[in-house]
């Protein structure tokens, strides 16, 4: 008997030190006392410093945006830093041009009762989503690799965070968080309403929207970002869109283009696209089970949920246009809202799904 409780204890060690938990978001330095901007500008200053490049630097929106009144207002901050890096995104590449799906990298900041707080994306996590259909398909090995690989570029962006001179420096995953083994082998949060959470084991998740003939190259990629820049400027959004919920001016529906990233090879590009109603709603809905007195913005920790990825390619003389089906890409943001979140706003990814087509291809989009 004494035998078997201690072959049980081994194993039980085993799955212990094995198996391991990873949030969507990583909290890397707490409780920052002082003002958002100058903490803001000293951690974009390191950045660049250990030579990651910024694309853009900006103010998020809050849920404030999506309340009328002013004494619910929260009051706090949020900020995005998008970042790429030529060595990350030549790895990533280094397995398919499609994978340059993966190549944002994104950091934080957000205002809470306790202080500023830095948070970024967990590349880990992200690529641990993104290329399980390499480890689905017989290629563990090369699964395998990639997450070692990407540890090290982790590692790297935290060691940079957290030179900057203040708050408490930590490594903490945040919700959503899933399992090695969820992530690996694409499993479901929600069976019937979202399906895998895989980019491309499911067809369904991260869709072709738009085609067409391409015979001149990169310029003819360059060409539809101009259209598309056109059609961002043009946007009006429809009656579902506008009637969702509460809309503060029409400025706050406008997508726009936060940053770009190419292709070593310059065949394929990476756009990410948002807007101020998306972020202030989504982030609304986030925190609604958090919210207290001293904090009615807790959804502000999802910052770095943004910008949504629209990635171009390249393939038999055309130009592929795909992007994230938003009810999957919600569900990898912001599972942790619950189950009756998603229920409560079961038309909301459909609603953004056109909104985004349309935003981009103008009359060319076909739902």
């Amino acid at each position: 008997m004494r035998f078997k409780m201690i072959i049980i204890s081994i194993l039980m060690t085993s799955i212990a030190i094995f198996a391991s938990d990873h949030g969507i978001y990583l909290l890397t330095v707490a409780n920052i006392k002082g003002d958002i901007n100058k903490v803001g500008e000293e951690l974009n200053a390191k950045l660049k410093s250990a030579g990651f490049d910024v694309l853009d630097y900006k103010d998020i929106a809050t849920p404030d945006l999506m309340r009328q009144k002013k004494e619910e207002h929260c009051g706090f901050s949020a900020k995005l830093i998008l970042l790429s890096s030529n060595d990350y995104t030549k790895m990533l590449t280094s397995y398919g041009n499609k994978y340059l799906v993966a190549s944002f990298l994104r950091v934080g900041l957000y205002e809470s009762e306790n202080g500023i707080q830095i948070v970024i994306a967990d590349l880990e996590t992200i690529n641990r989503i993104v290329f399980n259909d390499l480890w689905e398909n017989g290629k563990e090995s090369d699964y395998n690799q990639v997450i070692s690989k990407t540890k090290i570029f982790k590692s790297n962006l935290v060691k940079t965070i957290h030179s900057i001179g203040s708050g408490i420096k930590v490594e903490k995953p945040m919700e959503p968080i899933r399992s090695d083994e969820d992530l690996r082998e694409s499993s479901r949060d929600m069976f019937m309403m979202v399906g895998k959470m895989t980019f491309f084991n499911d067809e369904d998740q991260f869709p072709v929207i738009y085609k067409r003939k391409n015979t001149e190259g990169r310029r003819g990629l360059e060409k539809l970002i101009n259209e598309m820049q056109t059609n961002l400027k043009n946007f009006k959004p429809l009656k579902d869109d506008l009637e969702y919920r509460y809309v503060a001016s029409p400025d706050v529906m406008k997508w726009s283009i936060m940053g770009r990233i190419y292709s070593p090879d310059s065949s394929s590009i990476l756009l990410g696209i948002t807007r101020p109603q998306t972020e202030g709603l989504s982030f609304l809905i986030a925190g609604g089970s958090r919210e207290n007195k001293e904090n009615k913005c807790p959804g502000i920790d999802h910052v770095v949920a943004y910008p949504i990825e629209v990635l171009l390619t390249q393939k038999d003389g055309q130009i592929l246009v795909s992007t994230p089906r938003e009810m999957f890409r919600m569900d990898m943001y912001f599972w942790d809202a619950g189950k009756m979140a998603f229920m409560n706003h079961m038309s909301m990814p459909s609603v953004l799904d056109e909104s985004i087509g349309v935003a981009l291809l103008g009359k060319e989009y076909k739902k």
